[in-house]
């Protein structure tokens, strides 16, 4: 099989809030699993329909900042009822001012997985 990333993801276990674009009042925890600059997979309790759309707040390991992305849900497959659900999603959006600090966070944890 052809593994058609594009760029290098890394291992991460980093807390995420989780809104659907179209409900900002609801909020769902999740737990990211592995990261590069243009994609993110997660775990959540919710199920995530492919091409939604989501606004998460990404913590930063070891940070007290949280960056915000936009990220389109592009597969969600259920595991089992511990872990609930694995999603796979493209960043289509991170917050303007927190762009280089979510760049130097990938690149640091990069540098420290090599």
């Amino acid at each position: 099989m052809e593994n058609k990333r594009r760029l290098i993801r890394i291992e991460v276990e980093d807390f995420l809030e989780i809104q659907p674009l179209n409900e900002v009042a609801k909020m769902f925890e999740g737990k990211a699993k592995d990261l590069s600059l243009i994609g993110v997979c997660f775990s959540s309790q919710v199920q995530w329909q492919k091409w939604q759309v989501l606004l998460i707040d990404y913590f930063l390991h070891n940070e007290l900042d949280s960056v915000k992305l936009k990220v389109v849900v592009i597969w969600s497959e259920f595991i089992d009822s511990k872990n609930g659900y694995f999603c796979g999603g493209e960043i289509i959006e991170v917050e303007d001012k927190m762009q280089a600090k979510f760049a130097n966070y990938y690149f640091q944890r990069l540098k420290q997985a090599l």
